[in-house]
């Protein structure tokens, strides 16, 4: 394990192989880099995978709730990492929560990407704790009780789900992320630090057509959170861009997507 010490916080990853192709891999909420585990199989003998625990997950620490993750302090973040690890250039693998910071890296690092592996992107469609924790003032407060006692609202995303308003896999993913005291509160300082640290789409379009950045994108067929439909508006913008729907849930589609380039590579 090794770690970024900057003035914002402590960002932990761990450095696999020593070839010059640089994979950042980011993992999604709730996670932590062992998510990354059965990619570590991909891995050719010329790449090197740099992999992150994101703050307020594993052994990553942000010094203060009251900091925001901009873009800027996020600039300067992924700058000093690539003084300190001695590259420039490199491919960007995101999952969930980690998609939004790779969306974010190329936003800021245009000329330095190589490759993007989106795996359920968020940031493309902004999801439902985004909006809960970026609502004004009494709402925001809301969110908070919402998330430090959530019993009520508990029962009324039942009641939708009773009344088919909320899909059950909904309804599942947010009772895992929020069953116990320590996973309400990551939600909801995560949340709340990581608001500014929303992707410029429209900057990424263009920047994906005028350096011809090679983009896949890969959803899951049985994901409810992010599909293929409601990315749409954006992928359909990117002429580059390579679309798969496999044929997995949201939880597995890591798994999923390392069995799929297993088959296209041995093909």
């Amino acid at each position: 394990m090794e770690y970024l010490k900057t003035p914002f916080g402590n960002l932990a990853y761990k450095k696999i192989g020593n070839g010059t192709e640089i994979h950042l891999l980011f993992h999604g909420f709730g996670q932590n880099m062992k998510a990354y585990n059965s990619f570590l199989n991909l891995r050719q003998e010329n790449e090197t995978y740099i992999i992150f625990d994101i703050f307020y997950h594993g052994q990553s620490s942000w010094k203060s709730i009251n900091q925001k993750l901009t873009k800027e302090i996020w600039r300067k973040i992924i700058d000093q990492l690539m003084q300190e690890e001695n590259f420039n250039v490199f491919h960007l693998v995101g999952y969930s929560m980690g998609g939004k910071f790779s969306l974010v890296t190329y936003e800021l690092f245009p000329d330095q990407v190589k490759s993007l592996l989106l795996i359920a992107p968020d940031g493309i469609k902004t999801g439902f704790w985004y909006n809960m924790a970026t609502f004004p003032g009494i709402l925001n407060r809301i969110f908070k009780h919402v998330v430090l006692h959530p019993k009520r609202f508990f029962k009324t995303m039942d009641f939708l789900n009773s009344l088919g308003i909320l899909e059950s896999s909904i309804v599942k993913f947010v009772r895992s992320q929020m069953k116990t005291r320590t996973k309400r509160a990551q939600v909801y300082f995560t949340w709340n630090v990581f608001k500014p640290l929303q992707p410029n789409l429209e900057k990424i379009i263009n920047s994906s057509r005028s350096h011809q950045t090679q983009i896949t994108i890969i959803t899951g067929k049985y994901d409810q959170m992010i599909t293929s439909e409601n990315i749409k508006k954006f992928t359909s913008k990117i002429a580059n861009l390579n679309l798969k729907e496999l044929e997995s849930g949201h939880n597995d589609l890591i798994d999923a997507t390392v069995n799929d380039l297993k088959n296209t590579k041995s093909t």
